[in-house]
């Protein structure tokens, strides 16, 4: 156990606290260095980004085979799935690779270094809950979803895909709500990102 933290320490907290501490002490403010350490991670991101939104456009287009040709055993399935090059757990390894990033930021923006000051442009208090984030942050979050439906239109958003993001969406408020308003100023920084992505490179 002791060897796991000490390379989750290494390989995520160290970095991430670090980078927000450099960024804090370049612009003297505490939300100017979440943004661009968010932008930073996203940047860093994209590749696994990219790839996983390849797979998600091969995966539609098996699907719509699997439901042309009604019932398929799992052998068939497995075997378009290999003729098509999809890594059916792609998606999870990218979850897997992305949790630990969330997990730090959460650390790290709920109990920051003592020498940072939580001000952004010297009235917000990021270490303080504020609704105003929060209801940009869902605002945002609202606004990936309607982009991202615009660039799968051609293949049928699911109902269950529908039910999911129609949960999230109160699910999220409920929780930035609850939390520093650091961890919305993230969210709505990531939501940003990931809408140019989908603009810019239709990821």
């Amino acid at each position: 156990m002791n060897l796991i933290f000490e390379i989750y320490n290494l390989i995520f907290y160290q970095p991430i606290s670090k980078a927000l501490f450099f960024f804090y002490k370049l612009f003297k403010d505490f939300g100017l260095a979440v943004i661009f350490l968010t932008f930073l991670i996203r940047i860093s991101l994209f590749p696994l980004d990219w790839m996983n939104a390849k797979e998600q456009k091969k995966f539609m287009k098996i699907k719509k085979e699997i439901e042309k040709m009604k019932k398929l055993k799992n052998e068939e399935i497995l075997a378009l799935y290999k003729k098509e090059k999809i890594n059916p757990f792609f998606s999870l390894f990218s979850l897997f690779i992305q949790l630990p990033i969330l997990y730090t930021l959460y650390k790290v923006f709920l109990k920051p270094p003592n020498q940072i000051d939580p001000s952004f442009v010297g009235i917000l208090n990021l270490s303080n809950p504020n609704f105003f984030l929060v209801a940009i942050a869902v605002v945002f979050q609202i606004l990936y979803f309607i982009f991202s439906s615009q660039k799968t239109k051609k293949e049928a958003i699911s109902l269950s895909q529908i039910k999911i993001t129609l949960f999230f969406i109160p699910f999220t408020f409920l929780i930035l709500v609850k939390l520093p308003s650091v961890i919305s100023l993230y969210f709505i920084i990531t939501y940003l990102f990931l809408i140019f992505e989908k603009i810019l490179f239709n990821v």
